[in-house]
C-alpha cells in the first residue's frame, strides 16, 4: 500500500507538471489563438487535478492539506535551486532525481500516516510549480507531453481576392547574397582524422583544417554523416577567418540531414559586452574579436560608463573598434542615387562605411533619423549625440566601381540623402566574402535552464550571463555575400546573429529545442540581409529583430509554430552602442504567429527603432483581443504590487551587481526606480508613438488599431492580403540575372 501511494503521488506530480497556467486563460476567449491538441493536455490534466483536490478535501483535513502543500512547495523550491547548479546532468538524471525525491517524500508521509487518508493534491501543486516557475529549471521541456503535438497556424498565402496596393513600395531586392562563388575542391574531414561517433573534442582538428583550406584559397569542408563533438573546453569555438570557406554536411536522397555538430560547452565571456560572446561557429573573429563593438566613434567622446538594470549586464565603457578613415564626401547625393562624390576615390575599398555626424548641440541628425522634433529626457544615448558629435548614421555598403578620381558608384541606392550639413565621410571596412554553412544539424548539450537576464540572488551574475549569452549557434560577423541554408538548430539560447555584415542569406532553417533569449538578431551594421523560410518551434524572449544601424534587411516567410501557448513579438532594442542609432528601413513580410510589434531594451538606449520599418501581409496570433499592436515594454504602466516588486527587484539586483550592501543605498534605489516607473509609465494605447513612421500593410489581427495617429504610424488594409504577395519577391523578378 505504501509503495502504491508513492507511485500514485509520482503520477500526481507528473499530471501537475502538464498544466501550463497561461493556457487556462485561453478558456476565457480573450486571446486570438486557435486552441490545438497540445492545450488538451493542460485541460485534461487540470480536470484530473481538480478531482484529486476534491478527493483530498473530502477525506483529509484541510489543515493537513494546507500544511503539506506549503511544506512540499518550500521543499521543491530548494531542491530545484540545488538541481539548477548541476549543469552537467543529463535529462534522464534530472528527472530521475525529481521523481526520486517525490517518491521518497510520499514514502515518508505514508509511513508516518499509515492507516489514515493521505493527500495527493500537494504533489500536483509541486508539478504545477515546476512547470510554471519563473526562475527556469533544467531540462524543462523533456517531460512536457504538449510537445508531442504539432501546431498548425494560419498561413499567409496568395489569395485570389487579394487587394492591389497602390502606394509606393520601397525596393528591397538588394537584400541577400548576390554572388557566391562555388569551388569544386572538397576536403573530407575523415581524410584528416576527424571521425564521427567518438567522444573526442574535435574543435582543434577542425579549426586546423578550416585554416588550411583558407590558406589554400578556399574549398568545401565536408562532414560525412554522423555526430561530431566540439567545445568540450570552455571558451573554445570554431572560427572562420578566411573567405571562400564552405562548411557542409551530408543529406540523403530526400534532403534529410545526416550530419550533426554538437557544442558541448558554453562560450559566454562576461567581463565585457557579454552579448557579443563567441558563438559555436563564428566568422570574422580575426577581424573583430568577440565581445568588441565595431563602428564609428563620437568625435568628441566623453569617457563614461553605461549599465542597464539587467543582472547579466556588467556595463560598457563605450570603447569601439573603428574602421580606417578614407576620404570625405564633397557633394550632396539624394536618396535613391548610387553615386557619391568624394575628395579622393583612389583609396576607397570594396566595402565602406558611410558616416554622417551630428553637427548641432541639440542633435540635428539623430532627431532627423528618429523623426522627432525633441528628444525625451530619458533617452540618454540620443541626448549625447549632439554634444559629443555622434556619427548616428553609419551605413555598411558595397562599392560597385570607381567611376573617376572623385566619384564612386555604390552597389545599391542610398537609403537616405547624404546631406553635407552632416559632414559625411567614408571609411574602409575589411570584410570576408563567400562563406556558406549548410546541410547540418547543430545541437548543444545545454540543459535549457533559462530565465531572461537571470533573477537576483537566485542566480549569480555568471549564471545569468550563461543563460542569456552562453549557448550560441552561428554568428555571421564581418562577412559579405554569404549563405546559411538547410539547417536544424536545436537547443541554443541564441541561434543566429548577423553582426556587422551585409548581403547574407539565411534560409530554410528550423529552430527547436529549449526556450531561449534571441531567435534571430540583426546587430549593429547588419545591412541588406535576407532571412527566408524559417520556422520556430520554441519560444525566445526576443524573437525577431535587432539593434544598431541595421538597414535594408528582409524577413520573409517566418513562422512561429510552438505547440505551447507562449506568445512572441517582433523585437527592437535600440541603439546598440552610444554613437549609433536604432534600426530602420527593414521589411517583415509574410510572417505568422507573432503577437505584436515590441520595443524593448535599456531605457537610456530608447527609442528602440527608427523610421520606415515595414510589416507586410502579417497574421498575428496570441495577442489579447483589443490589445495594442505596438507595445513599448519599457514604458509599461506598473501599479500597486507590481510597481513595488519591480522596484525592490531592481534594488536587489544593484546590490548583487555592485557587491556593496548599504540599507541607505537600497532604499534610495527603490525610490529612484519608483520615480522612473511613475515618470515613464504610459498607457499602452499610446505606445505607437515610439514607432515613428512605421508601416503595417495587410495585417490580420485582433489587436486594437483604432486611435492610431496616421501621422505617426500608417496601418492599412486590415483584415486583407495585399498584392504583391511578397515585396521582396516582386522586385526580385525584375532584377537581371
Amino acid at each position: 500500500m505504501i509503495y502504491l501511494y508513492s507511485i500514485m503521488c509520482m503520477a500526481a506530480f507528473f499530471i501537475g507538471f502538464q498544466i501550463l497556467l497561461r493556457e487556462l486563460c485561453l478558456l476565457t476567449g480573450r486571446y486570438n489563438i486557435s486552441v490545438g491538441k497540445a492545450q488538451s493536455v493542460t485541460y485534461v490534466s487540470s480536470l484530473v487535478s481538480l478531482a484529486l483536490m476534491f478527493h483530498d478535501i473530502c477525506f483529509c483535513s484541510i489543515t493537513v492539506l494546507l500544511v503539506f502543500s506549503a511544506a512540499l512547495l518550500t521543499f521543491i523550491f530548494f531542491a530545484e535551486f540545488v538541481l539548477s547548479r548541476m549543469n552537467t546532468l543529463t535529462p534522464f538524471v534530472s528527472w530521475t532525481f525529481r521523481f526520486a525525491y517525490v517518491g521518497l517524500i510520499s514514502y515518508l508521509i505514508s509511513s508516518m500516516a499509515y492507516g489514515n487518508r493521505m493527500p495527493f493534491f500537494p504533489f500536483v501543486l509541486m508539478g504545477v510549480y515546476l512547470r510554471n516557475v519563473t526562475f527556469g529549471i533544467p531540462h524543462k521541456k523533456d517531460l512536457c507531453l504538449e510537445y508531442l503535438f504539432s501546431r498548425k497556424t494560419e498561413k499567409v498565402i496568395p489569395e485570389q481576392d487579394a487587394v492591389d496596393y497602390c502606394g509606393e513600395i520601397p525596393d528591397f531586392s538588394y537584400a541577400g547574397c548576390k554572388r557566391n562563388t562555388d569551388t569544386q575542391i572538397v576536403f573530407n574531414v575523415k581524410d584528416y582524422g576527424i571521425l564521427p561517433g567518438t567522444n573526442e573534442d574535435l574543435t582543434s582538428k577542425v579549426q586546423d583544417l578550416i585554416n588550411k583550406v583558407g590558406r589554400e584559397g578556399g574549398g568545401h569542408v565536408f562532414f560525412p554523416k554522423g555526430r561530431y563533438l566540439f567545445n568540450k573546453s570552455r571558451g573554445n569555438f570554431l572560427q572562420i577567418n578566411y573567405s571562400n570557406i564552405h562548411i557542409e554536411g551530408e543529406t540523403d536522397s530526400n534532403g534529410h540531414l545526416l550530419t550533426e555538430l554538437v557544442s558541448c560547452g558554453p562560450t559566454s565571456c562576461g567581463k565585457k559586452n557579454p552579448w557579443l560572446s563567441p558563438f559555436f561557429i563564428t566568422t570574422g573573429e580575426a577581424l573583430q574579436p568577440s565581445n568588441e563593438f565595431f563602428g564609428l566613434q563620437f568625435r568628441k567622446r566623453k569617457i563614461g560608463f553605461s549599465q542597464s538594470n539587467s543582472l547579466s549586464d556588467p556595463g560598457s565603457d563605450g570603447s569601439i573598434l573603428t574602421p580606417e578613415y578614407c576620404t570625405s564626401v564633397i557633394e550632396e547625393s539624394p536618396k535613391g542615387s548610387r553615386l557619391l562624390r568624394v575628395a579622393d576615390s583612389s583609396k576607397v575599398g570594396r566595402y565602406i562605411m558611410l558616416g554622417l555626424y551630428n553637427t548641432s548641440l541639440d542633435g540635428n541628425l539623430i532627431k532627423d533619423i528618429l523623426g522627432v522634433e525633441k528628444l525625451r529626457p530619458e533617452w540618454k544615448t540620443a541626448l549625447r549625440a549632439g554634444v559629443e558629435e555622434a556619427p548616428s548614421y553609419q551605413w555598411l555598403v558595397e562599392v560597385n566601381r570607381i567611376v573617376d578620381g572623385n566619384t564612386i558608384e555604390l552597389a545599391r541606392p542610398l537609403l537616405r540623402s547624404c546631406d553635407m550639413v552632416y559632414e559625411p565621410a567614408v571609411f574602409n571596412v575589411a570584410m570576408l566574402e563567400n562563406i556558406t554553412i549548410g546541410n547540418l544539424r547543430l545541437n548543444s548539450k545545454w540543459n535549457g535552464m533559462f530565465r531572461h537576464h537571470g533573477f537576483p540572488l537566485y542566480y549569480s551574475i555568471a549564471e545569468s550571463q550563461e543563460m542569456d549569452y552562453g549557448w550560441n549557434a552561428i554568428n555571421m560577423k564581418r562577412v559579405a555575400h554569404a549563405k546559411v541554408y538547410n539547417l536544424e538548430i536545436v537547443n541554443f539560447t541564441n541561434p543566429i546573429y548577423v553582426l556587422d555584415s551585409r548581403n547574407v542569406t539565411i534560409k530554410d532553417i528550423s529552430v527547436s529545442g529549449y526556450d531561449g533569449h534571441q531567435g534571430i538578431k540583426i546587430y549593429q551594421h547588419a545591412c541588406d540581409c535576407l532571412f527566408q523560410n524559417i520556422a520556430f518551434y520554441n519560444h525566445f524572449a526576443d524573437m525577431l529583430g535587432g539593434e544598431g544601424n541595421a538597414y535594408g534587411n528582409v524577413f520573409s516567410g517566418i513562422r512561429y509554430l510552438n505547440p505551447s501557448f507562449h506568445p512572441v513579438d517582433f523585437d527592437f532594442h535600440g541603439f546598440g552602442e552610444g554613437p549609433m542609432s536604432p534600426p530602420s528601413d527593414n521589411l517583415f513580410e509574410c510572417v505568422t504567429g507573432f503577437r505584436c510589434i515590441k520595443s524593448a531594451g535599456a531605457l537610456y538606449n530608447l527609442p528602440s527603432c527608427a523610421q520606415n520599418n515595414i510589416w507586410w501581409n502579417i497574421i498575428t496570433e496570441g495577442e489579447r483581443k483589443g490589445g495594442p499592436l505596438f507595445y513599448a515594454m519599457t514604458y509599461r504602466e506598473k501599479k500597486g504590487v507590481l510597481r513595488l516588486v519591480t522596484a525592490i527587484g531592481f534594488a536587489v539586483a544593484m546590490i548583487q551587481k555592485n557587491r556593496i550592501f548599504s540599507f541607505k543605498t537600497f532604499v534610495e534605489n527603490i525610490r529612484a526606480k519608483l520615480n522612473d516607473i511613475d515618470r515613464t509609465g504610459i498607457e499602452a494605447k499610446q505606445h505607437y508613438m515610439f514607432f515613428k513612421n512605421s508601416h503595417v500593410i495587410g495585417v490580420k489581427t485582433a489587436n486594437d488599431i483604432d486611435g492610431l495617429d496616421d501621422k505617426t504610424v500608417k496601418v492599412s488594409h486590415v483584415g486583407e492580403t495585399c498584392r504583391p504577395f511578397s515585396i521582396y519577391g516582386q522586385y526580385l523578378q525584375h532584377v537581371p540575372g
